[in-house]
């Protein structure tokens, strides 16, 4: 609510004290039940000789404490993650009295199965903020036709990749052009800018390289020694340069939060979710399996021995979201730094969840298959009509799309540890852990919620 103007007398025989006096006076002819119901304050103040009683909210933050966080790809696997726990108010401090999700394709807003509540932060979709086809300038001109309050953006989470055919190299400059022309619009329109949050990935790791490049568990610090003819093909190195250069001497800084798997969801598929992946195999298999035996059905990892036994520390999305919260709220330990996100301290290995995964869907998960079976894409391209017959269109248009295949080789390419380390998160205050398998499951009873499997 906007300040409420009440008397301004301009006089230079008026002096501060004497607006005071009255705004006292105001104060105290006020009775205190009409003042709680009101909830109001009464200030005085002077603007180049204008003196002023002014009534505010009381407990309401002003313009200077108020912070706006706006999510860029908020639909998406990381994005949803984050703006779900700003939403729900984390943290139970949060500072947010503004969320803006800006989105790229339409989605409703019922179908993004976003959390609500009388104390949840003021909320607002975005639609058709084109990042890619633009240039600085017009870009700025956008965020300020089609973001209410871009001028008090403070925290920008930026969860947007557009990839690009088998090209690593177009990739990079495509996503770094990107990049810099929202760091300078940003520089344009969001005075109050105080954190940029990123996210980066095990890709920046090496694990693109077969049995990977450094030894594990992986250090931030290893991001910055890629082998010259990998690194060309990794994006992360250069967002750092640009956000590094575009934040001199600003009050703002960046961080690049680092997740390898993140199993989470997203209301409306994503190309490169296990998670929805594997749900959506697991789903059909259940159903052409029921009433078959008495006997629970086997259902074979898909992978190799070497891939189910592998180490790997996979993130959550409610961990994913609250770790780049913090970040974005503790610039001063988390700035300019890669920071890795992870669920437990203790690496997992698939042998270790694919049990609890297939027993969710009433299957036993057993270990690789010796014989040849059907993919989990190819699998679901052969029954993904069983969905729509069923009562599940969504089924059919929310699944992962271009990126199946990469998700289907995980089991046969990942088959090295690619552990990360935690010592850094834990050295920045971020201290919560959680069982990894409950991750999944959460996943599965938001996806069979959102009516994208049985």
């Amino acid at each position: 609510m906007d300040d409420d103007i009440v008397n301004c007398r301009r006089n230079s025989n008026y002096g501060q004290d004497f607006i005071t006096d009255i705004a006292e006076n105001v104060s105290l002819s006020t009775p205190p039940e009409v003042a709680e119901i009101l909830n109001i304050s009464v200030r005085a103040e002077e603007f180049d000789n204008l003196y002023c009683i002014i009534l505010t909210p009381a407990n309401t933050p002003s313009m200077a404490t108020e912070s706006h966080a706006i999510v860029f790809g908020a639909a998406g696997l990381l994005g949803w993650a984050t703006l779900n726990q700003l939403l729900s108010g984390y943290p139970s401090s949060s500072p947010f009295t503004r969320v803006t999700a800006v989105l790229n394709r339409p989605v409703a807003e019922s179908d993004l199965c976003l959390p609500s509540g009388p104390n949840s932060p003021s909320f607002g979709l975005v639609l058709g903020i084109n990042l890619l086809q633009t240039n600085t300038d017009d870009l700025a001109k956008q965020l300020k036709e089609k973001v209410p309050g871009a001028e008090g953006i403070t925290h920008v989470f930026y969860f947007v990749f557009a990839p690009f055919n088998d090209d690593h190299i177009q990739e990079c400059t495509q996503n770094c052009g990107m990049m810099q022309r929202l760091a300078g619009a940003l520089n344009i329109v969001a005075p109050r800018l105080r954190s940029f949050v990123y996210s980066g990935g095990s890709r920046g790791y090496g694990i693109y390289n077969p049995s990977g490049v450094f030894q594990p568990p992986l250090e931030e610090s290893m991001a910055d020694g890629l082998p010259e003819d990998y690194a060309k093909t990794v994006a992360y190195p250069w967002f750092r340069k640009i956000l590094t250069e575009a934040s001199k001497d600003r009050n703002w800084t960046w961080s690049e939060v680092c997740p390898d798997a993140v199993v989470g969801f997203s209301p409306n598929g994503s190309a490169y979710s296990l998670a929805l992946h594997w749900a959506q195999y697991l789903s059909l298999y259940a159903y052409n399996h029921r009433g078959v035996t008495d006997k629970e059905i086997d259902v074979p990892f898909p992978g190799s021995e070497a891939g189910y036994r592998s180490l790997y520390t996979p993130v959550s999305s409610e961990i994913l979201g609250r770790i780049a919260i913090h970040a974005a709220l503790h610039p001063d330990s988390c700035g300019r730094k890669i920071i890795n996100m992870l669920d437990n301290d203790t690496p997992v290995s698939a042998s270790d969840l694919w049990p609890g995964i297939a027993a969710w869907f009433g299957l036993k998960g057993v270990g690789p298959a010796k014989d040849d079976i059907l993919k989990p894409s190819e699998y679901v391209d052969k029954y993904r009509h069983l969905f729509a017959q069923n009562g599940v269109p969504k089924g059919l248009t929310c699944g992962v799309g271009q990126g199946k295949k990469q998700l289907d080789s995980v089991g046969w390419w990942l088959t090295f540890d690619r552990q990360f380390s935690s010592k850094r998160l834990r050295s920045m205050g971020f201290t919560e852990q959680r069982d990894p398998v409950d991750g999944w499951l959460e996943a599965f009873e938001r996806f069979r919620a959102a009516g994208i499997i049985f």
